[in-house]
């Protein structure tokens, strides 16, 4: 006979050894699907996902949106108008291939019940958003789906009288909500590339009945653009609305340039602007950093255009980083120059520098601090400014600092003798993140 420590010494090592080997013993199974259960959250995120959970008979695994503003799989919103807080869940189950979404409301006992669920249009949710292109209180959902092949599909849903209802289902490349028109509700502006090459912009608004219409619609050459990067909209310095395409140019597709359109009230369409010609800002804004897109970056309500000046009285000699002078453009002003720096393309972020600086500034690496550079005047090579990218816990003295990047400090120090004529330049607040 055994002893006892002997047969518990072997039981262990048999167990073990079927773990090892794949096999499962009763119960098992279950103990693994409690262990990979997604842990309940607390308040009403958590009764949102027991009531999902319980209404499922399985605990539904949370899709998380990959971009954009809003980056959680439950969105609290009162969408259909009615003063009452109800929720919506993006999520899989074992038995769905797409992304679901699931309509929650709140009971008299205050207690989240599911009332509608739609299956989504792929397996991955890209961007979620909440919009009110409808007339009246109600919000709809927007949400951008991208399919394994790569292909993105945009779905807007409407939850009125208890029903959640898609009011628009379209394959789309880049997508934007805003108020173009300038009539009161927000707008969705389409951007698709077309088979045979350019790209299609669609303008559609909501309308009295609750359905989609296309109010504009515009091409663009496909011998200039390959395709649409990102787009932006925003108030133009004369109040009007303006809408600005970043798009793909060339074969490759790494280089960009822009367009600035507006929406004409008396002819209903989407034109260019009339400040600059097409032709004048397509050249303008060619750049050849393909991250380096259009954007509101002073908070203005403007969206600024980068363009990379004339290599004229500005050299990059930098061997350590990549680095490029910039110039942010607003073409709805008579006076379009609005900002001058250096765009770090390691880190995306751009460092605004002196206005009276452009046209004599060169870029080199610096023989004093390993890995910094520095900004010298061409004419006399006299040191402007070092800049460095050092640990955050690095000390400060004699440095400004000037923000936080991709986990490190960047740090500048003006040279002694330097003076700047500009009063309003503060050299702490010239550093930008750009999305």
């Amino acid at each position: 006979m055994k002893h006892p420590n002997h047969f518990g010494r072997w039981l262990a090592c048999v167990l073990l050894c079927l773990l090892l080997a794949g096999c499962s013993m009763p119960g098992e199974q279950v103990q693994v699907e409690e262990l990979l259960r997604a842990p309940k959250l607390s308040g009403d995120y958590g009764d949102v996902q027991t009531a999902l959970n319980d209404w499922l008979g399985e605990s539904a695994q949370l899709k998380y949106p990959m971009q954009g503003d809003l980056l959680s799989p439950f969105l609290l919103q009162d969408l259909d108008g009615d003063g009452r807080q109800d929720a919506a869940v993006l999520y899989t189950t074992a038995q769905s291939s797409n992304v679901c979404i699931a309509i929650l409301q709140k009971d008299d006992a205050d207690i989240w019940h599911v009332r509608q669920n739609v299956e989504g249009l792929a397996d991955t949710v890209e961007s979620v958003g909440l919009a009110q292109l409808q007339p009246g209180d109600a919000t709809q959902l927007v949400v951008g789906y991208t399919a394994a092949q790569g292909d993105h599909y945009l779905a807007v849903y409407s939850y009125t009288d208890g029903v959640l209802s898609t009011i628009l289902e379209q394959q789309y490349q880049q997508y934007l909500v805003e108020d173009i028109t300038g009539g009161g509700n927000q707008d969705l502006i389409l951007m698709s590339t077309l088979e045979d090459g350019g790209v299609q912009i669609e303008l559609l608004t909501v309308d009295k009945e609750g359905s989609f219409q296309q109010v504009a619609v515009m091409g663009l050459s496909a011998n200039r653009f390959a395709g649409c990067a990102s787009v932006a909209a925003g108030v133009g310095a004369d109040g009007r609305h303006y809408l600005v395409l970043d798009g793909w140019t060339g074969i490759s597709g790494n280089n960009l340039a822009s367009v600035l359109l507006r929406f004409d009230e008396d002819t209903q369409q989407m034109v260019p602007a009339d400040q600059i010609s097409t032709e004048k800002l397509y050249t303008a804004s060619l750049r050849n950093v393909p991250s380096l897109v259009s954007q509101d970056l002073d908070g203005d309500g403007i969206v600024e255009i980068p363009t990379q000046p004339d290599e004229a009285g500005l050299l990059n000699m930098s061997q350590s980083r990549r680095m490029d002078f910039i110039v942010w453009m607003d073409y709805t002003s008579p006076h379009p120059e609005k900002s001058f720096g250096l765009l770090d393309e390691e880190t995306n972020c751009y460092i605004e520098l002196p206005m009276e600086w452009e046209g004599n500034l060169k870029l080199t690496d610096s023989e004093q601090y390993d890995g910094a550079v520095e900004l010298r005047t061409v004419d006399e090579d006299q040191l402007i400014m070092t800049l460095r990218l050092v640990r955050t816990t690095s000390s400060l003295k004699g440095w400004t600092r000037l923000g936080i990047v991709a986990s490190r400090q960047m740090q500048a120090k003006l040279a002694p003798d330097v003076e700047i004529r500009d009063k309003n330049y503060r050299l702490s607040k010239a550093l930008y993140l750009l999305n």
